[in-house]
């Protein structure tokens, strides 16, 4: 060949080999650090959200006559309607073909409806009416969430997705940090809802507006009208998926669902465990109770802060050893938190409890997700992101049934004792997880050459 003449790559390597070099179809996924950032800025408003509930429900609650028990039975509104919301929206948002994407009309319909519950929630003047807005709160999460995890693996190439759940984790930190942070210096409970509100209504519309969807290559979507096949009931279609979940998927579902219990305890019961157990204070209306309050924002403040921090460093650590090791990790670190409440009576180790949980908390928003995203099947992203919930919810439900009613009738509502609980479902959890195979050629986060990419733990 006379000099100067080059041989296009694919031919020069078909005459070597004799094999066409492979193409890859998801190329067009490939992110750099601030578009995977934006991906993960909606996050940041959910947690928000969540943050607000999670530290102001419960004295809210307590404050307009609630017990342990009815403290359960309200609380059951973010698993039931997570296990009935979640599966249905992601099977309407796999099938969705309006013009912005699959996912991002779920995205902003639930940001709309949080919002707007958002806003009503600090005007209530009866339990009932509380109960049946957390409800309405807790479903339009839900609306936003599943879809949400679901655009990961539609718009981000195979080789990123653990770093982009470590972002989400990273953002959900930064969101959950900033809420109870303000939360612990401001007074007013109107203020704190709004703010939610109109950091959930900010946050996802960066993320809807800045991230834009592609159909995946050879996979065509439409709308279910479009559909010549008749279309599953909801009971028909979860139990379909169910069963066709791979048999590591379904062994990690277990795993998450006994997570989860043990992190509802928390959910529920901590934010009155604080003044109750620490500071000795039962009538909602006392200074005393206000500062255990005060130290129950503190708290989430710093388990966020920590699960923060920890998740920048998430896909570096998957890479050194594995995802199952990372997570058995951070699954250690709540039980013992979780079983030394029982123990503990000062504000100082109520913050190194609540720093260990955080690092448990940063590999259970991400780990698991992508874990099971190494087997969900093209085209069935959005069905079996809702199915996993379903993991993560309904335990939840059984949880705050089980655990608040044994507290009520056999513990005096002494809710020290739900967090013991959750403890020992933390250790069944990281029993689990070890029966579960993990794909080591995808546990392996590869390098990126920018400095912040690095700093992320990609």
């Amino acid at each position: 060949m006379p000099p100067g003449i080059l041989t296009p790559p694919a031919q020069e390597k078909r005459s070597v080999t004799g094999i066409k070099p492979p193409i890859d179809p998801d190329a067009w996924k490939q992110k750099n650090f601030w578009q995977l950032l934006n991906i993960s800025v909606g996050f940041l408003g959910i947690q928000f959200a969540w943050a607000i509930q999670n530290g102001q429900m419960g004295p809210l609650l307590e404050r307009l006559g609630s017990d342990p028990q009815m403290l359960g039975l309200i609380n059951c509104a973010g698993p039931v309607t997570g296990v009935l919301v979640q599966p249905i929206v992601g099977a309407l948002s796999d099938r969705c073909g309006l013009p912005m994407g699959r996912r991002r009309p779920f995205l902003l319909l639930g940001a709309i409806l949080t919002v707007i519950s958002l806003v009503l929630m600090p005007n209530v003047s009866a339990l009932w009416m509380a109960a049946v807005l957390l409800w309405v709160l807790d479903a339009s999460i839900n609306i936003t969430q599943g879809p949400y995890r679901s655009l990961v693996p539609d718009v981000v190439h195979p080789s990123q997705q653990a770093t982009a759940y470590s972002m989400m984790s990273f953002t959900i930190g930064l969101g959950s940090v900033a809420a109870f942070v303000i939360a612990a210096q401001f007074p007013s409970l109107h203020g704190l809802f709004y703010l939610g509100a109109g950091a959930m209504l900010l946050a996802m519309l960066w993320t809807s507006l800045t991230t834009p969807e592609q159909p995946p290559v050879g996979i065509q979507y439409s709308s279910p009208e479009a559909s010549s096949e008749p279309q599953d009931n909801f009971l028909v279609g979860t139990l379909k998926s169910i069963a066709s979940m791979p048999k590591e998927g379904l062994k990690l579902c277990l795993a998450h669902s006994m997570t989860w219990f043990g992190l509802m305890c928390l959910f529920t019961f901590f934010s009155v465990y604080v003044p109750h157990h620490i500071f000795g204070a039962t009538d909602p209306q006392s200074a005393r109770y206000a500062e255990g309050v005060q130290l129950v924002q503190i708290g989430y403040a710093i388990l966020n802060g920590v699960c923060f921090v920890f998740s920048m460093f998430i896909g570096k650590l998957c890479g050194l050893s594995s995802k199952k090791a990372v997570h058995s990790l951070g699954l250690l670190c709540m039980a013992g938190s979780f079983l030394s409440m029982w123990f503990i009576h000062s504000p100082l180790q109520i913050m190194i409890a609540m720093g260990l949980i955080g690092i448990g908390w940063a590999t259970t928003l991400s780990i698991p997700f992508a874990l099971l995203s190494d087997h969900l099947p093209k085209g069935k992203e959005g069905v079996m992101m809702g199915t996993f919930n379903i993991f993560i919810a309904a335990p939840g439900v059984v949880s705050n049934l089980l655990v608040g009613k044994v507290v009520h009738d056999y513990f005096n509502d002494n809710v020290a004792v739900a967090l013991i609980i959750g403890g020992m479902a933390m250790i069944a959890a990281t029993l689990m997880l070890q029966t579960v195979k993990e794909r080591k050629s995808l546990a392996v986060v590869e390098p990126h050459p920018h400095p912040e990419d690095a700093l992320l733990g990609s």
